[in-house]
């Protein structure tokens, strides 16, 4: 065994250390009480090979949360950072995953563990799942001590796993394994032996560590529904000073496709000038903005795609852009990129205005944004809407990518021809939609213009509406 670590613990209430109201009288309600009348109830703290230091904070309940007081434990944290070796905060359930999705944002440049713990009964009760819970957080963030690899991110301790704090969800209200994190693996897991998975940690920060102060709560979530009325999403979406909205959309980021609704949220970030981010009520998957007709009305309007990130963190997440001061357009791009490890791809999106021609219509050029690498693709999809030949026969439409030559009788077997759709044309508009990834790894190049061609390869004018090419690129460091 190492050193002995110096572990601040941050009390701020919470199930974890709550007691009857009225001292004495076991019926009456919780309420979150001082530390002082409870630590006698951990008897084994004071065994461990660690200096643990108390900073007690107004002990709420966690349903109490907001974020003032998230930048004050940010704060408290700024404030001891170069006296301790970790922190540990203590913590009810109920916004746990918000505060830890918060503090990953508000941290900047951490090299030292934070874990967010608590209990689902309080540490009073001969039950409770409290002790086990607060001895390997404290084991986890003095790693030295324990001879454990260190994890330099805000993290979720509970119930034998360790997550990365803006992954986690709460899936149970009494489950002693009240946390998972649905779309990432946990950090580690603790049984008979504590064991990190070290593969997936983010890596320390050489950089100084500061703190960020400002959060934006000019921001709100809600879930749509079936049969939601325009006029209530309207006033939602009118609200005073509203600068940004998480939208929780069933399935892969699906709504209604009905004008009304459509309307409203055309309303919101055309003339509203909101950030509109879209995220799935699903516990697990991720948003795919086009990939059904469903969610293809969605992202014509300029609703971004909030990919695999929980609620709480794209909550979280916008009040932090919003706070840094960036403007509209700043925080659509910066939402669908990953920062802390909140989400599993970055999305780059290139919309194309829709033409008509005859046989064949390019597209004016678009520029990829900064920070994107090819090299780094994992996923890649095109989708043509409502393209129309004047004529009814046969189809062939193919799509293709910086290819100034092309013509109707272009090889379509070439890198550069990204997808084909064939078939008996009706004389209604036809949506292409095509899994491009391989092609596009091929032929697209950063620092140059992405055009794109649309031709009729069975030699008749065309005519489309729009088109837009998503790009998926694997995150983290």
């Amino acid at each position: 065994m190492s050193r002995k670590s110096k572990v601040l613990m941050i009390y701020t209430g919470g199930t974890i250390g709550m007691l009857p109201k009225e001292e004495g009288n076991p019926l009456s309600p919780l309420v979150p009480a001082s530390w002082k009348r409870l630590q006698n109830f951990v008897p084994s703290l004071k065994q461990l090979p660690i200096e643990v230091e108390l900073k007690e904070m107004d002990p709420i309940d966690s349903s109490d949360m907001h974020p003032d007081y998230w930048v004050n434990i940010a704060r408290v944290i700024r404030d001891n950072y170069e006296k301790f070796d970790g922190f540990l905060i203590l913590h009810g359930t109920d916004t746990m995953t918000y505060t830890a999705s918060a503090l990953s944002f508000l941290l900047e440049n951490l090299n030292k563990p934070v874990i967010i713990t608590g209990s689902q009964i309080p540490v009073v009760n001969p039950n409770s799942d409290a002790t086990q819970n607060l001895i390997n957080s404290l084991k986890l963030a003095s790693p030295e001590t324990f001879g454990l690899p260190l994890a330099p991110e805000v993290c979720v301790f509970f119930g034998g796993l360790l997550l990365r704090g803006n992954r986690a969800r709460k899936v149970s209200c009494s489950a002693h394994a009240g946390f998972r994190s649905p779309n990432f693996p946990p950090l580690g897991e603790v049984g008979e032996k504590i064991r990190i998975n070290t593969e997936v940690l983010r890596k320390p920060s050489e950089k100084a560590f500061s703190i960020n102060e400002v959060l934006d709560q000019n921001v709100l979530m809600f879930d749509i529904y079936p049969g939601m009325k325009p006029e209530v999403l309207d006033k939602i979406l009118g609200i005073d000073g509203l600068k940004g909205v998480v939208l929780r959309t069933f399935g892969a980021g699906n709504g209604p496709t009905n004008p009304e609704f459509l309307g409203a949220i055309g309303r919101a970030v055309k003339d509203r000038k909101l950030a509109v981010v879209n995220i799935t009520q699903c516990l697990e998957g991720m948003v795919e903005m086009g990939l059904y007709d469903a969610s293809a009305g969605l992202l014509k309007l300029g609703v971004i795609s909030g990919v695999d990130m929980t609620p709480e963190s794209a909550l979280v997440k916008m009040q932090f852009l919003l706070g840094m001061g960036y403007d509209i357009e700043a925080v659509k791009r910066l939402m669908q990129k990953d920062l802390r490890g909140e989400q599993s791809v970055n999305v780059f999106n290139l919309i194309y205005a829709g033409g008509e021609a005859n046989k064949v219509y390019r597209a004016p050029a678009q520029q990829m944004e900064a920070g994107f690498r090819k090299d780094k693709i994992v996923k890649a999809h095109m989708r043509i809407d409502d393209a129309t030949l004047p004529e009814d026969g046969s189809v062939e439409l193919a799509v293709f990518m910086n290819y100034p030559g092309v013509d109707e009788t272009t090889d379509t077997s070439i890198p550069q021809c990204l997808g084909v759709l064939k078939g008996n044309y009706n004389g209604a508009p036809v949506n292409l939609i095509v899994d491009c990834t391989e092609r596009v790894s091929q032929v697209l190049n950063p620092d140059r213009p992405v055009q794109i061609a649309l031709v009729s390869k069975t030699g008749h004018p065309v005519k489309w509406e729009g088109a837009f090419l998503s790009l998926y690129t694997s995150a983290g460091e």
